[in-house]
């Protein structure tokens, strides 16, 4: 019964400046650029071989030739009891690091015990998403923000998949445009530092993990009790 009225429950109030967390952000990352770093390259690779390796048994046409849609939708879901758990873990660095917990490289890779429910909630995630930008597109942008902090509810507060939805989408609606403004220009930084040869990704990949998970998912739940 505890969980079934944690949705239920008042989302405990909270408040943000975008500018000063996104400042507060650049003074969280020295010193730990590198760890993010290295661990989202670890992701990034791990994708690149599973759209590899799927990619033989579903592909899709090269261009300029139409893509096979259908093959893709397929390889990304099919990817995720591999990706989800992996991007949890550069997730929860960002989230035991704000909370002054050492963090090493390899932790990405505790998550995995958690395989079923994090790949459920990303295929659930991605549907849901899919179905508001397909009837319309204002709630399927709302669902992709609101839903943002899904993962990490499952891993860090052991939560089931539809509450852990539901908890991360009714928090993010009390402040929904700041979160995405956040988000929004934290994105922007991602696109800028990869321009010039990637060089500002050294910052701009820290920075993101460490601004959204690291100062502003603990401002919101770390009050929840499970």
């Amino acid at each position: 019964m505890q969980n079934d009225n944690l949705t239920n429950q008042n989302i405990p109030e909270y408040d943000f400046d975008i500018i000063e967390m996104i400042k507060e952000g650049f003074n969280h990352i020295d010193g730990v650029k590198g760890i993010f770093l290295a661990a989202f390259v670890v992701y990034i690779v791990v994708a690149i071989v599973m759209q590899i390796i799927l990619g033989i048994f579903f592909p899709s046409p090269p261009p300029p030739a139409q893509p096979n849609l259908l093959n893709q939708q397929i390889v990304t879901i099919l990817s995720y009891p591999v990706l989800m758990p992996l991007i949890v873990g550069v997730i929860m660095l960002a989230i035991n690091y704000s909370r002054g917990e050492r963090i090493e490289l390899k932790s990405i890779f505790n998550y995995y015990h958690l395989m079923g429910k994090l790949a459920l909630a990303g295929i659930m995630i991605y549907i849901m998403t899919i179905i508001g930008f397909v009837l319309l597109v204002l709630p399927g942008i709302y669902l992709s923000i609101a839903y943002v902090f899904t993962l990490p509810l499952i891993a860090d507060k052991g939560m089931d998949v539809w509450e852990a939805m539901e908890l991360s989408r009714k928090a993010v609606t009390k402040h929904w445009f700041k979160v995405f403004g956040l988000f929004f220009l934290l994105s922007i930084m991602i696109g800028l530092g990869a321009l010039v040869f990637g060089i500002g990704l050294i910052w701009a990949v820290p920075l993101l993990f460490v601004t959204l998970y690291g100062l502003l998912y603990p401002l919101i739940f770390d009050g929840v009790e499970v």
